[in-house]
């Protein structure tokens, strides 16, 4: 067992990972002949940390009733699922930073074959290829059909390396903007996207790609013959899909970005855990509702070989969205794209006020950050008052009541006391995991 927290502060999540994570690494090291890799443990021991205050805690205080809340820190792990609400904001933000408002966006979903799958996540440049070959195949595409115009578009994508089920099944997620600039540096709308073209032309890029990556690798002798051979096998290329989007692309982004934030499954769909086996459901485009039971140590294994290797980067930008172009981009096209947002601002008023809701209450599309939900009282539900930071390692990092004896003075309506009375003199804590990571990072900076 990897932690020696009682269990009734674990989450189910977190149960079967404790129970059963030594009986999986012993299984995947008889399997492969070498132990679990060093980031999958890492991870796991930080999920299994999230929220423990003897890691380290924020304690907040009600001035009114007294009343005090400790919230442990967030792990961040690419496995937690609580943590990946937060990430999610994360990539919303940046999300919104590079994608142009105003503009209407496309989604453009692409996948290989079952034979390419297993190449394509051997190794994590291979996979790096694959989401190049995806943004190249519809560049391609929108050079084609105005070759002299040289139109390029922005590309947000995110690559998701698992199916509904947790199996394997690597495929892309194209954000792509349906305008681009072209040559003359002119804003050009795109409303062309023939997926019979970009099929042909995403199986060339990827494939050729491929083929390039494995030469002088462990995968150079056999994989090129089998690489070529899907072009014949799959005359018509791969299977790709262009879904036009009539809601807010923000809402598209974290529905995207909960790919690569979380595992592939959520506590609700965990049915039923015994201490030996997991029974969970997910739903399948053909089956409907499925239901699966394995064993602890086979359930981890098929949610935890899609964590990506350290520092891969699963959202990308291309095009005129690539950080080194955009910002000069915008410039050259800042009045056109201020007229397309306002042209949809006004549409969206429009849709709002024939279906007599407030454009208020719908804008956001569900984009509130959830940390920045204020800490509240549990007894009165007044909002609570950041009073202390403590840290495993560096211990007391700040202190409210410390900070006001030193000025002479305190910002509550409770006596300041000597930092190391503090615990007495609050009621008794009580422990709540809750994210409020930014919310208290914007008044002290406590460093990693």
């Amino acid at each position: 067992m990897m932690t020696d927290r009682p269990f009734d502060e674990l989450n189910l999540w977190q149960r079967i990972f404790a129970e059963h994570w030594e009986s999986f690494a012993a299984s995947y090291r008889a399997e492969h002949q070498r132990p679990v890799p060093s980031h999958w443990q890492e991870n796991v021991r930080r999920m299994l940390s999230c929220g423990d205050i003897r890691e380290g805690y924020y304690e907040y205080l009600c001035e009114h009733c007294h009343q005090s809340r400790k919230v442990g820190f967030t792990c961040k792990s690419r496995l937690c699922l609580r943590c990946f609400k937060g990430a999610v904001d994360g990539w919303l933000e940046t999300a919104q930073r590079v994608l142009f408002e105003g503009v209407v966006h496309r989604q453009i979903v692409l996948t290989v074959p079952p034979p390419v799958r297993a190449l394509v996540l051997a190794e994590p440049k291979f996979l790096k290829v694959f989401v190049d070959a995806g943004a190249r195949a519809v560049q391609q595409l929108v050079r084609q059909w105005r070759r002299k115009k040289k139109i390029r578009v922005g590309i947000m994508a995110v690559v998701q390396v698992h199916g509904r089920a947790g199996n394997p099944n690597p495929h892309l997620h194209l954000v792509v903007s349906e305008g681009g600039v072209d040559i003359h540096q002119r804003w050009q709308p795109v409303g062309y996207f023939d997926t019979r073209k970009l099929r042909k032309l995403w199986q060339y890029e990827v494939l050729t790609a491929l083929k390039r990556a494995v030469k002088g690798t462990r995968f150079g002798k056999g994989w090129p013959s089998k690489l070529g051979r899907m072009f014949r096998e799959y005359p018509t290329g791969f299977d790709c899909h262009a879904m036009p989007e009539k809601a807010p692309v923000e809402r598209l982004v974290i529905y995207l970005c909960k790919y690569v934030s979380s595992p592939p499954i959520s506590i609700r769909r965990i049915e039923d855990y015994d201490g030996r086996q997991v029974t969970y459901r997910y739903e399948d485009h053909r089956r409907g509702v499925v239901r699966e039971t394995l064993s602890g140590a086979a359930f981890i294994g098929r949610m935890i070989q899609h964590l990506p290797a350290k520092n891969f980067r699963m959202v990308r930008y291309y095009g005129i969205y690539a950080r080194p172009v955009r910002a000069k981009v915008h410039a050259q096209v800042a009045e056109v794209l201020a007229g397309l947002a306002e042209a949809q601002r006004q549409e969206r008023q429009r849709r709002e006020a024939s279906r007599g809701t407030s454009v208020g209450a719908t804008s956001g599309g569900g984009a509130e950050s959830f940390a920045d939900r204020a800490v509240r009282c549990p007894q009165c539900g007044r909002e609570m008052t950041l009073v202390r930071i403590w840290d495993k390692r560096r211990g007391v990092i700040y202190d409210l009541f410390a900070e006001a004896g030193r000025q002479g003075s305190s910002t509550l309506s409770v006596p300041p006391v000597p930092s190391g009375s503090l615990s007495r003199a609050l009621v008794p804590a009580q422990m709540l995991f809750a994210f409020v990571g930014p919310f208290a990072a914007a008044r002290v900076n406590f460093g990693s």
